[in-house]
Order: C-alpha cells, then sequence, then structure tokens
C-alpha cells in the first residue's frame, strides 16, 4: 500500500511539473508546439536593434516573433514567424520600433490598405518597404554638429537679455499665472454654458452658410441702393429742405381743419368699401376708358367738340391707310404702294393700276419687296402719326 501512495505521489507530481512547463511555454514563453506559424522574410538595410525572439505586432497588437537574423549583400534578412490565422496585406510598411526610450526594438507590420492580398508563408517584404530608426551613433553625431554650429557668444548674450528681461517680474508672473488659473476656474464653473453657445453659434454659421447666395445678392442689391441714393443726393436735399414748409402747411391744415379732415377721411373710408366691393364690374369698366380716349380725342379740339356729317353718303375706295383723327391737322406725303382694295362697278376706279394690261403682264402691283408704308419724296408733316 506504501509503496502504492508513493507512486501516485510520483505521478500527481510528474502531471502538475508537465502543466507548469506547458503553461510557461504558452502563457509565459508564448511558444506554442501545436501551432503552425507563416514565415516571413523581411529585407531591411539594418537591424535596428533588432534581436532573435524580439516581438513582431500587427499596427502594435502582437502576432509573432523574429526568429532569425541574419546578413545578406547590402543589408540583413529578418525572418519572422507570424501567428496562424494573422490576414496581413502585402501592400503594407515594417517599421522597426522602440517600446521605450531604453531600447527594447520590436517589428511592426503598418499596411497601407485593409484590403487584400494578403502575405502567405513564404512571402518576402522588399527593402523598399522598410524603416529602420537612426543608429544611436549616427543621432550623437548629428547633436554634436548641431553644437559646434551654435555661437557661445551670441547664446551667453540672449541669456543675459533673458536675465535682464525677467529679473524682477516674479511677482508680476505669479499675478498673471494666479489670473490664467481664476479665468480656468471660472470658465469651468460655466462649461456647459460654454458648450452650449459654442453648438448654438455652430448652428448660426452654418445658416450664414447656407445662405450665402442670398447674402452675397443683398450686398449686390444694397450696393446698387446705395449708388441710386448717390445719385439722387441733390433730390433727396431739395426734398428735405421742402419738408419742414410742407409738414407745416399740413399741420396748420389738420389743424384749422381737423374735424373737416376726419369726416372726410371717414367718407373715403365707406367710398373705399364701397368700391371693394364693386371692383368686378370696375374691373370690366375701366380697360374700356382706353377705347374711349381717342374718340374722344378726334371729336373734341381747343376746347370745343367738332361733329363731321355726310348727308349724301357715296361709294368711297379704302386703300388701307390708318385713319387719323381730324383733329391733327397737316398733309403729310401720301404712301405710294397703296391700292384700293375694293371693287365695284359704281366705283369707276382711276390709276396706272388698274389700265388694261396684256395676258401675263403683273406689273399692276407694287414691286417685289416694296414697303407698303413708303411715302413720296416731301417733308412729312410732324403731327402725322
Amino acid at each position: 500500500m506504501m509503496k502504492m501512495r508513493t507512486l501516485v505521489t510520483m505521478l500527481a507530481m510528474l502531471v502538475l511539473l508537465a502543466i507548469g512547463l506547458s503553461y510557461i511555454l504558452i502563457a509565459v514563453v508564448q511558444i506554442d508546439p501545436f501551432s503552425r506559424p507563416m514565415r516571413v522574410t523581411v529585407n531591411a538595410a539594418r537591424s535596428g536593434g533588432l534581436l532573435d525572439h524580439s516581438q513582431v505586432t500587427y499596427r502594435g497588437f502582437p502576432v509573432g516573433r523574429v526568429s532569425a537574423i541574419e546578413l545578406r549583400p547590402g543589408g540583413v534578412q529578418i525572418t519572422v514567424n507570424v501567428d496562424e490565422g494573422t490576414r496581413i496585406p502585402v501592400d503594407t510598411d515594417v517599421v522597426v520600433a522602440n517600446l521605450s526610450a531604453a531600447g527594447e526594438q520590436y517589428l511592426d507590420f503598418r499596411p497601407r490598405t485593409d484590403r487584400g492580398p494578403f502575405l502567405t508563408d513564404g512571402a518576402v517584404v522588399d527593402q523598399r518597404d522598410t524603416r529602420t530608426p537612426l543608429p544611436f551613433s549616427q543621432v550623437v553625431s548629428n547633436v554634436s554638429r548641431l553644437a559646434g554650429q551654435v555661437d557661445t557668444a551670441k547664446v551667453s548674450v540672449v541669456v543675459d537679455e533673458l536675465s535682464r528681461a525677467f529679473n524682477g517680474t516674479a511677482p508680476d508672473i505669479q499675478r498673471v499665472l494666479d489670473g490664467g488659473d481664476f479665468l480656468l476656474a471660472g470658465l469651468e464653473s460655466v462649461l456647459p454654458q460654454t458648450v452650449n453657445t459654442l453648438r448654438n453659434g455652430r448652428i448660426v454659421l452654418g445658416t450664414v452658410s447656407d445662405l450665402r447666395g442670398d447674402l452675397i445678392q443683398f450686398s449686390h442689391d444694397g450696393r446698387d441702393l446705395t449708388a441710386t441714393l448717390k445719385d439722387a443726393d441733390p433730390k433727396i436735399r431739395e426734398l428735405l429742405n421742402d419738408s419742414p414748409d410742407t409738414l407745416k402747411l399740413i399741420s396748420d391744415v389738420v389743424e384749422k381743419d381737423g374735424p373737416s379732415v376726419g369726416a372726410l377721411l371717414g367718407d373715403l373710408a365707406t367710398t373705399s368699401h364701397v368700391a371693394a366691393m364693386r371692383l368686378p364690374a370696375i374691373s370690366q369698366f375701366l380697360p374700356g376708358l382706353d377705347k374711349f380716349g381717342p374718340l374722344v380725342a378726334a371729336v373734341v379740339k381747343d376746347g370745343k367738340v367738332q361733329f363731321l356729317a355726310d348727308l349724301y353718303p357715296r361709294p368711297t375706295c379704302d386703300y388701307g391707310t390708318p385713319r387719323r383723327p381730324p383733329t391733327i391737322g397737316g398733309s403729310p406725303p401720301p404712301r405710294i404702294y397703296r391700292y384700293c382694295t375694293q371693287t365695284g362697278p359704281r366705283l369707276q376706279q382711276r390709276g396706272s393700276t388698274n389700265v388694261p394690261r396684256p395676258h401675263g403682264d403683273d406689273t399692276a402691283g407694287p414691286p417685289p419687296g416694296a414697303d407698303p408704308e413708303q411715302r413720296a419724296q416731301g417733308p412729312v408733316d410732324s403731327g402725322d402719326n
């Protein structure tokens, strides 16, 4: 029984040891014996401080380890093992970066796109797609070269001037800092209102941006208005100069005839109401006045009404000439291409156009392209319309 118990205890210890070693290998050392990593070769100009087993990341996320670094003509060849299932686009940059100022270099894949094609087992990244940090020796050399270019005398002058400028200003600077602290504390107390103001301001500015075209048109119209006002400046000044006398006259009329003006306005209101009720009839009547005006002008002259009566109607010939009112004097030259448009035995038409012609002769009418409004040569009376 003792031997059996000892054997069971040793087996249990061996199982615990195996579990512990597996945990250390997989979780701590990150060695998974069951995984099949993807092998990718990166050609770089230099290692940049990378070591075997340095970490490999995809945009900062750990995805593998560096397995080997070997020399090659013109640079180094870095072999990395990427975790199985990791999809890294072929269009990518490979950067040797530092976790901190102390070093701890790692290799980071930074794709330029999220779309494929993706790297596969055995893929090679060209040197033009890699970036490595400057060597520390080169940084020290550049800093030393920069420091050697500094003129110590001028630096001394700058330091002395700064010392003189800020000498004795500590209380003032302290007050400025205290005032800034007080201002920031006040702004913090009204932070919600400030945020609300900024949001409302964004809405206002957005509205102004949407009305940009209307505002530009308004500015152009305003410019035209001001130009018109500038041109009308003499008339405006004359109006303003005459306004006091006109307003005084209106004031005197209102003061003397106030009740009568009130009654007149009341009657006008009644008249306007009646006219508004009969607006359709008025709108039909007013266009007729346009025809009535020339008729009145034709029979009224020099303040007298003139009539023309023909007791014995005779046949007349219409030449298509526009009629003129009899009140307009003068005898303008006649139109030379007007012909009688009527026919009949009682008219007895005369003129060359009515002379008998041979068959096929069409010269009785006006020549081709003649203007029917053309007049005979001679002065035209100013009264002719």
